[in-house]
């Protein structure tokens, strides 16, 4: 019995002593895990931990990426841009350069032509100028001429006062003005005797002048003549009647060609002096003899000379 009882403590006994051996051993198995699942958590945490941090830079990275790709794009276009505008300035230039070479070869091309041109306008300066000096010393003759027709007019007709006739030069022609008193009686066209005389000295200088042009002028007063059965209607009628009376004069009597001479009535339109006084008046009516040198050499000069 006491046999059994210690074979039973003693398989007891054993199989505690079993027991605590499993229990430390894994309780030690247990601390062991315990430690690693700690270190494995830290390392978990730490692997979260630099995965973060990884994914932040991914995003940083990706976020300068994509700027950086902009700025690469922005810099592209710059370049092509820029490149373009390179390729367009050196055209600009090559253009430019051809241009200027044309132009220098045309610059002297003009030169050439410019001075061909300044010569012959020297050379027809020079044919003006001498133009001018012949048309200057015809003027002077002719002006010289007209002063010597006035005294040789003036001279011829010394016997009349100046009340009857007046000579002057004027605009380069001499005028003889023949009053109405000398010539003719009141209304009428017909010519008196001493009037007739004065008309033919003036004629004999003519005759000396054959160059001379002459033009005979009747003028009027402003008052109106009125006959309406006669000849003469107005004053219209009565200067031209007593101008072309002073034409037959001159050319009968006279013995003027009669090709030199040009009759016309001017009525009361060119009066010298007012028609509101009697005095006027009677310097209104009037016969002019407008004497004029040929002018057709001087013309012809003024016709060269114009370009």
């Amino acid at each position: 019995m006491k046999w059994l009882v210690f074979a039973l403590f003693s398989i007891s006994l054993s199989s505690c002593l079993v027991t605590k051996k499993k229990f430390d051993a894994q309780k030690a198995l247990a601390d062991r895990c315990d430690s690693t699942l700690a270190d494995c958590s830290d390392k978990l945490k730490k692997a979260e931990a630099d995965l973060s941090l990884l994914k932040g830079s991914e995003s940083d990275l990706r976020t300068k990426l994509e700027k950086e790709n902009a700025e690469n794009e922005s810099l592209n276009a710059k370049y092509t841009k820029l490149n373009g505008d390179f390729e367009q300035s050196q055209k600009q230039y090559e253009d430019l350069k051809a241009r200027m070479e044309a132009l220098g070869k045309n610059s002297l091309t003009e030169k050439e032509s410019l001075s061909s041109a300044l010569k012959q306008k020297e050379k027809d300066l020079a044919e003006r100028e001498k133009r001018i000096h012949e048309l200057e010393s015809l003027i002077a003759k002719k002006d010289e001429a007209v002063s010597s027709l006035k005294k040789k007019i003036a001279d011829a007709l010394t016997g009349f006062n100046s009340n009857e006739l007046t000579v002057t030069q004027r605009d380069g022609k001499v005028y003889v003005s023949l009053s109405d008193k000398l010539l003719f009686k009141s209304g009428s066209f017909t010519v008196d005797e001493k009037g007739k005389q004065a008309i033919v000295k003036v004629a004999e200088v003519l005759n000396k002048q054959t160059e001379i042009g002459i033009v005979i002028e009747g003028h009027t007063d402003s008052k109106q003549y009125v006959n309406p059965k006669g000849e003469i209607k107005n004053n219209w009628d009565l200067s031209v009647m007593r101008a072309a009376m002073v034409t037959s004069i001159m050319i009968t009597d006279g013995k003027v060609e009669a090709s030199r001479i040009t009759p016309s009535g001017h009525a009361e339109f060119f009066p010298v002096e007012s028609n509101e006084t009697p005095e006027g008046r009677s310097k209104n009516r009037r016969i002019e003899i407008v004497l004029s040198p040929d002018l057709k050499e001087i013309f012809k000069i003024l016709d060269n000379t114009n370009p």
